[in-house]
């Protein structure tokens, strides 16, 4: 009986302790993040997760590489995604292609720029905040591809969404595919596809 009294008295004086405070507010930008698996028979119109009232930015990291040199360029696994790429994006209306001055990115990108027309833009992987920026002034309501690598793809993110949420991708993956919808810096919504073998 005395233990349950005491639990009491403590339950008490936890309640109008709390109650005697002002209510904290708290505001902090949510992520959606959904994961879709996109199959190579799949006819799924990315379409769908596009929405014109926002800029959507279309991530991904570069295909597999030879692993020779210092800049080495796509193995012929990674030849095969970059086109697999272009082929899962080939209903999305593309209207910039962003790169990092690589071979591996480069040759990534070089299949989805062909098929859209566009010529692949270079940009610097130590600025990703200007670039940002940038995109969301020059391609508003549109929406811009931008390859990259297993540690900036995941920092292009977290500015997306104003948290540090993802990682690095790790080394051994290239199927990951991110299109985020943005309405600022720092709130967007990310639907996480994985696609190709």
């Amino acid at each position: 009986m005395l233990s349950k009294l005491c639990v009491f008295i403590l339950i008490a004086t936890f309640a109008f302790s709390n109650c005697s405070k002002d209510p904290e507010v708290i505001i902090k930008t949510v992520t959606k993040i959904d994961t879709i698996y996109i199959a190579q028979t799949d006819t799924v119109k990315l379409i769908e997760y596009i929405n014109d009232s926002t800029t959507t930015f279309i991530l991904s990291r570069h295909a597999e590489t030879s692993g020779a040199g210092m800049d080495p360029s796509l193995s012929v696994t990674g030849q095969e995604r970059a086109i697999e790429l272009a082929r899962v994006l080939h209903t999305t209306p593309i209207r910039g292609v962003y790169s990092t001055n690589y071979k591996r990115t480069k040759e990534t990108a070089a299949p989805l720029a062909e098929k859209n027309n566009l010529t692949t833009q270079i940009y610097d992987p130590e600025k990703l905040s200007q670039l940002i920026d940038q995109l969301l002034l020059q391609y508003k309501n549109q929406v811009v591809y931008v390859v990259g690598h297993s540690n900036t793809t995941n920092v292009l993110l977290n500015t997306l969404v104003g948290n540090p949420v993802y990682p690095d991708i790790p080394e051994n993956e290239y199927n990951n595919l991110y299109i985020v919808s943005v309405s600022e810096k720092g709130n967007a919504r990310v639907v996480h596809l994985k696609y190709g073998k």
